[in-house]
């Protein structure tokens, strides 16, 4: 009866490596490259504040849901910066709710035209399984006696970002410890924590002076899952508006829209799902909602 347990656990091991590999998805990383490269810290003339609120498989009972909320600043020396998130991240009986603490170390290259960061992430997160979202294939199983089990985990992420003020470029390695999780009171190979990789680029072409267009491409993997392709363009009006495309390799066509009002920051992505999956959920929604608190001596607007 435990090893049935254990086998539905093997069983949904395998759906998140295949579908979320792990880590949480997002469609609106370009406005945030924080979420997924801690070497981006620092990178903003100002301080930007996002909340990131993301409900996956509308229609789909215990379907992926993520909210983080993050941070980060230059400090004076102008070489350093630091940041941090709290993030809380549910998939099926499953969750994570941690926080996470970054660094970042800035040098000026190519003649101070541009910036690169060497960036580390630490973080602490709170590992739940809860066994009564499990149906018993006998009447009775002790093992849902469980109930809920909990284990405190440790990780850590590391970064390059190379940026301008019309480019950027960076790659970065998540879940670098790779530490396994209890399932059941015994240690599963197939809930082990995987290495994810992620490059990431973009080029921002000015139309005029009103218009620009940013075209941008991710591509993300791990050791163990096929490498994955976001295709993305960007257009951006009068630095207040913009609109904007992605196609995700899996099938995913994304459509997002936003707006800067003053120092305040909107965002909302459409995500449409051309697999079979779109037979049984209504698509997945994310909103973005940021404030940029101005440093002395600069500006107010960002679009990170």
């Amino acid at each position: 009866m435990k090893k049935r347990l254990l086998l539905l656990s093997i069983i949904f091991g395998i759906a998140i490596s295949a579908f979320s590999q792990q880590l949480p998805l997002y469609s609106q990383y370009m406005f945030n490259r924080l979420l997924i490269n801690p070497a981006v810290t620092g990178s903003d003339d100002n301080i930007p504040i996002r909340l990131t609120a993301r409900q996956q498989w509308v229609g789909i009972e215990k379907a992926p849901s993520t909210q983080i909320l993050s941070g980060h600043l230059r400090l004076n020396n102008e070489t350093m910066g630091v940041g941090g998130m709290i993030f809380a991240d549910r998939f099926g009986p499953e969750s994570r709710i941690g926080i996470q603490a970054n660094y970042a170390y800035i040098l000026p290259v190519f003649r101070e035209e541009a910036s690169l960061a060497f960036g580390l992430s630490f973080q602490v997160f709170q590992y739940q399984m809860d066994y009564t979202n499990f149906v018993s294939l006998d009447d009775g199983d002790p093992a849902l006696n469980y109930g809920h089990e909990n284990s405190w985990l440790p990780d850590t992420d590391f970064g390059l970002y190379l940026y301008s003020e019309d480019y950027f470029a960076g790659i970065s390695a998540n879940q670098m410890i790779e530490l396994p999780m209890n399932i059941g009171g015994k240690q599963v190979e197939m809930n082990t924590l995987v290495r994810h990789y992620h490059l990431m680029g973009g080029y921002k072409f000015e139309i005029n002076r009103e218009i620009d267009v940013e075209p941008s491409i991710l591509v993300k993997g791990t050791e163990k899952t096929p490498l994955q392709l976001d295709v993305n363009v960007k257009g951006i009006y009068q630095d207040d508006y913009w609109l904007a495309f992605s196609y995700r390799t899996d099938g995913d066509i994304i459509a997002m829209l936003g707006l800067n009002f003053k120092d305040f920051v909107f965002g909302f992505a459409y995500d449409y799902s051309t697999s079979r999956l779109s037979n049984y959920q209504s698509g997945t929604f994310e909103l973005m909602l940021g404030y940029d608190i101005p440093k002395r001596g600069h500006g107010s607007r960002s679009l990170l």
